[in-house]
């Protein structure tokens, strides 16, 4: 990113940033924007500021600046700010960072759930949010190396959900739609699934999503089905792909074989259950990487007729160097199937669907850090994380942005 542009820069570059803190804030909140903006202060210097890194210029509307002086309950008091402020929306894109005076272990779920309830409100005026823990924050500032990878991380995601694209994977694009079905259970709240539906070309860039709740399985069959009516309205595709974070039953499995055959659709559908693996499944060691064990990533093993494992971490080919930063991810597990008899006769299909799997991992754009699990499966995972807990759900016009990066 330090030599190389974005590939794909945010249509509108008229671009403000404003904040929204405590009162006793300002002043940090000051020399943050000032190394958002120039970069940091170090001899080792990989941020140099937010048009260097992601190339987008962006400057500070102060009339925007929230203040607020109940740090538990700051909603009411950025409401009545956010109703005497004006937009101009036609003209510019306004990017709002929430300094949380809480971290998001804070035991009390209210203080949690402070920042979903600012994010909702502002993404109904059609504001991307980002947020800030105030007390890292501070640490940071006084420890400028490390705050550059920070400033990194947030570049990335304020560059994505303006509407930009960091990088796409270097393939040939074909005529290839890519869905997406996550989960998330809220273990505290006791509450189901939420399931996401997203689309992506086989590039890797997003189109759109839906999310429902785990019972509308019609609702979601339904969604799935649209996504794929409205790509081959425009493209005859080669095949389509749905990436599942459970294994795909008959019954969620017969609404989408019926809609792709009410649209006249001869083409292949597969279907990858994505799983990650937990300690007690199988698993494989490389005995001759310095005691490390981890194999090269992108090593998969067959271990059934259509079940692998897939090593997806950072230890790549020729590398001796790996930084214990990056963890020691266990595999995940994914099961390839098809409603279509002849769906595997190509010997090539299954290589080409675990290499794109294994692609897709490497699009996450919330930090540099990439994660073991492809987008297809991780940003549905976000969106049902916070999308539940949003009093009137996600605006229409929120989705086909990647407002939860």
């Amino acid at each position: 990113m330090n030599i190389l542009n974005p590939y794909r820069r945010p249509n509108n570059q008229n671009i403000k940033i404003f904040f929204i803190c405590h009162t006793s804030h300002k002043d940090s909140v000051l020399s943050f924007y000032q190394n958002l903006k120039e970069g940091v202060n170090t001899k080792k210097n990989y941020y140099k500021g937010l048009e260097a890194y992601v190339n987008i210029k962006a400057s500070s509307s102060k009339k925007h600046f929230i203040k607020f002086t109940n740090e538990n309950n700051p909603i009411p008091e950025i409401v009545e700010k956010l109703e005497s402020l004006t937009f101009d929306h036609d003209n510019i894109k306004y990017a709002a960072f929430y300094i949380s005076p809480f971290d998001k272990f804070t035991p009390n779920p209210e203080d949690r759930d402070i920042y979903i309830q600012i994010k909702e409100l502002f993404l109904n005026e059609g504001i991307v949010t980002q947020v800030v823990d105030y007390e890292k924050m501070v640490v940071n500032i006084e420890n400028q190396y490390n705050f550059q990878f920070s400033l990194q991380n947030m570049a990335l995601a304020i560059h994505a959900k303006l509407g930009g694209a960091p990088w796409k994977l270097a393939v040939t694009d074909k005529k290839e739609l890519v869905i997406g079905v996550g989960a998330f259970t809220n273990q505290g709240e006791n509450r189901r699934y939420i399931a996401s539906a997203f689309s992506f070309q086989n590039n890797g860039l997003f189109r759109k999503f839906e999310y429902f709740d785990q019972s509308e399985t019609d609702l979601l069959a339904g969604s799935i089905c649209k996504a794929i009516r409205d790509f081959t309205s425009v493209a005859e595709a080669d095949k389509v792909v749905i990436h599942f974070y459970k294994e795909m039953s008959y019954e969620e499995l017969k609404p989408i074989i019926k809609g792709m055959h009410t649209l006249g659709l001869k083409i292949p559908l597969y279907i990858l259950n994505i799983n990650k693996t937990e300690a007690e499944d199988i698993i494989a060691y490389d005995l001759n990487w310095n005691k490390k064990l981890m194999p090269i990533s992108g090593t998969y093993i067959r271990i059934s007729e259509n079940q692998f494992l897939l090593f997806n971490n950072a230890r790549y080919p020729n590398s001796q160097r790996y930084a214990d930063t990056d963890g020691y991810p266990f595999p995940i597990k994914i099961k390839v199937s098809s409603p279509d008899e002849d769906a595997f006769e190509d010997a090539d299909v299954v290589l080409e669907l675990l290499t794109q799997v294994y692609q897709f991992s490497r699009l996450y754009w919330k930090s540099l850090r990439q994660q073991n699990i492809p987008i297809t499966i991780k940003y549905p995972e976000m969106v049902a994380q916070i999308a539940p807990r949003f009093n009137n759900g996600v605006p229409d016009d929120a989705k086909d942005a990647l407002w939860f990066l």
